[in-house]
């Protein structure tokens, strides 16, 4: 179960430092997997996880990239989660 978490914060981090190249935010891989870390962690919290996620990892892209929230880290998470949509898709054409 670790082993997943793991993967999954890689690739979220590594989906959230390639849309930030993508938009020109300035912010590295640790730093995008941290934020992901965090982000995954706080989801497990009951019934208020979700939301209280997307608060941490928009707290934590703006404290690391010192970037405007708007439209900046609001592009960046919005490019990622495109990202990691093709990314599933690839995998899936891929491995199924």
């Amino acid at each position: 179960m670790f082993f997943f978490l793991f993967i999954s914060i890689l690739i979220t981090g590594a989906m959230l430092w390639f849309a930030s190249l993508l938009t020109d935010v300035k912010i590295d891989f640790k730093q995008t997997s941290i934020a992901a870390g965090a982000s995954s962690l706080t989801s497990a919290v009951p019934v208020f996880g979700w939301p209280l996620s997307f608060i941490v990892l928009f707290y934590l892209l703006r404290y690391f990239s010192k970037a405007d929230i708007w439209p900046d880290i609001i592009l960046v998470v919005l490019t990622s989660k495109i990202l990691t949509i093709l990314f599933g898709m690839i995998m899936i054409q891929i491995f199924y």
